[in-house]
């Protein structure tokens, strides 16, 4: 009896590093396995089988049927080899730049179409000042994937956009090829369970509960990467920057008219900004300014003096200077 859990012991030891190895390349170069895909080396199984006369059959690793994952073979995964019928798990990332001359309006606007489309704000930053005019937000925000097109078509009409982007990554081959592991990973953990009903040595125990301790930390990470692409799928990203301006950015000019047309109107417009911030500073600046003006007038009512002073004293001393050149003559 010892003779023959310990054969089993080493054939699912071989099962299991195999398996490890197949999880291991998904996550680096995502290179085929040589003895099947998830690491299930069918000679092993085999030869179990007959050593053991089918007593064990019920606890040897079988990989099933629908573990079976397209072939990925030189690095990326070929997306035609998707089982046909097969549901496509698409994740969908947007972007939108906005300008709008009323912040506030738009930003209420936003959160209400968030809330109204089932979706969340996973990310808010605000900056500037409602004073100057030039406040600025990013918003990160997660919609239900089926309320995707409403909610960016909403956001589009709530101010003007400067600019667009979307990204969609078909992740449908290795979602496949995450349930597919999980399931043999669970059929291998199972068989594991079994193996430990039949164990008579606490040495054969503590061996099986290592085996399980590294089985259920890959069924863990793979639960994890399952769980995050199913998030992923089912919620949409948009990333928002919203600007506050005192003027929307006009559309792109078509015709040589339209472009002088739109030249001559960001001129008048630049040199009437001007004129308001040169007014604005000017009256803002008044109480430095007469500060100033005292302090001049006070510099030059001194130096004036000091030069009457000066001008008197070189009077008295040329009149002094003349009365005894006429003494000395007399």
């Amino acid at each position: 009896m010892k003779r023959k859990l310990a054969i089993i012991l080493a054939a699912l030891t071989a099962v299991l590093i195999l398996a490890g190895c197949g999880s291991k390349a998904m996550y680096e170069d995502s290179a085929p396995m040589e003895n099947g895909y998830f690491g299930w080396d069918s000679d092993v199984a085999d030869v179990a089988t007959q050593d053991y006369d089918g007593n064990y059959d019920d606890i040897l690793v079988e990989a099933p049927a629908e573990a079976t994952a397209p072939n990925t073979a030189g690095g990326e995964a070929d997306i035609s080899e998707v089982p046909e019928g097969t549901e496509r798990k698409l994740i969908k990332n947007g972007s939108l730049d906005l300008e709008t001359t009323d912040f506030d309006e738009l930003i209420s606007e936003l959160e209400s179409s968030v809330s109204a489309n089932g979706g969340y704000i996973q990310n808010c930053s605000s900056s500037g000042s409602a004073d100057r005019g030039n406040r600025y937000s990013n918003y990160t925000v997660r919609i239900p994937a089926t309320r995707y097109e409403t909610f960016v078509n909403a956001v589009g009409n709530m101010g003007t956009v400067t600019s667009s982007s979307e990204y969609v990554d078909d992740v449908t081959l290795e979602y496949i090829d995450v349930e597919a592991r999980l399931a043999a990973l669970t059929a291998e953990r199972d068989s594991f369970m079994k193996l430990m009903d039949r164990a008579e040595t606490v040495e054969e125990i503590l061996q099986i509960q290592s085996y399980l301790t590294d089985v259920n930390y890959q069924i863990e990470s793979y639960t994890s990467r399952l769980n995050s692409l199913k998030n992923q799928v089912s919620y949409s990203t948009v990333n928002l920057s919203i600007r506050e301006v005192k003027r929307v950015t006009p559309a792109a000019p078509k015709t040589v008219g339209e472009r002088i047309s739109q030249r001559l109107g960001d001129n008048l417009y630049n040199i009437k900004e001007d004129a308001k911030s040169f007014f604005v500073g000017f009256v803002s600046s008044l109480p430095y300014l007469a500060i100033y003006a005292i302090v001049i007038i006070i510099i030059v009512v001194i130096i004036t003096a000091i030069v009457k002073s000066r001008k008197r004293r070189n009077q008295a001393n040329n009149a002094v200077r003349s009365t005894e050149d006429s003494e000395n003559k007399k």
